[in-house]
């Protein structure tokens, strides 16, 4: 059923780091949605609306049945959805503003919205606080890497690096503050 595709969709997330967002399923949405307001308009026409005690008792425990399935599939839903929402939220922390575009692609208008508005309330709260809580939580074992780019950058400036050129395969001895977000972004892998 389409529920059990959306809880499926919301686990596969869960196990998936190199993809931890899937695609947005929408028509398993729907189809949900669909399925709720047809059990619906089945108990509508099961209780005529007369009040359920006047009914018998096969027909009370199909009401009890509908409403039941019902509320599993709102439930699936729901979950669904937020496990998309927190994976929206873990990736602004381990990835930052910037995500790749395989994961901007499986997000839908809303999220990419709710993602942006996260964002800057997330911003705003790590400057009224004045940290950085995407940095890591331990210091580095030492303060320069060794980085190699996975793809063309071209030039970046960093705080403490300056000016650097980096392009697809170049291998550089940089700052580990300076580069730890490209190195989550994926553009950069740390060579050890």
């Amino acid at each position: 059923t389409a529920a059990k595709r959306l809880l499926l969709a919301a686990k596969r997330s869960l196990v998936n780091t190199a993809v931890p967002l899937g695609p947005y399923d929408e028509d398993s949405l729907r189809a949900v949605a669909a399925e709720c307001q047809s059990l619906f308009h089945d108990m509508e026409e099961l209780s005529a609306g007369k009040d359920i005690k006047d009914l018998p008792e096969a027909v009370q425990a199909t009401l009890l049945i509908h409403q039941e399935a019902i509320l599993r599939n709102k439930e699936c839903a729901l979950h669904y959805l937020q496990s998309r929402v927190l994976a929206l939220c873990r990736l602004r922390l381990d990835i930052g503003l910037v995500l790749p575009d395989q994961i901007r692609n499986n997000m839908s208008q809303l999220e990419s919205t709710l993602f942006t508005q996260y964002d800057d309330i997330f911003s705003e709260y790590m400057r009224n606080i004045g940290m950085d809580l995407t940095a890591q939580p331990t210091p580095p074992k030492d303060l320069y890497i060794e980085v190699r780019a996975k793809v063309d950058c071209g030039e970046i400036v960093t705080e403490h690096s300056g000016i650097i050129n980096l392009d697809k395969g170049s291998v550089h001895h940089l700052r580990a503050s300076d580069v730890q977000h490209l190195i989550n972004q994926g553009f950069l892998e740390h060579v050890v």
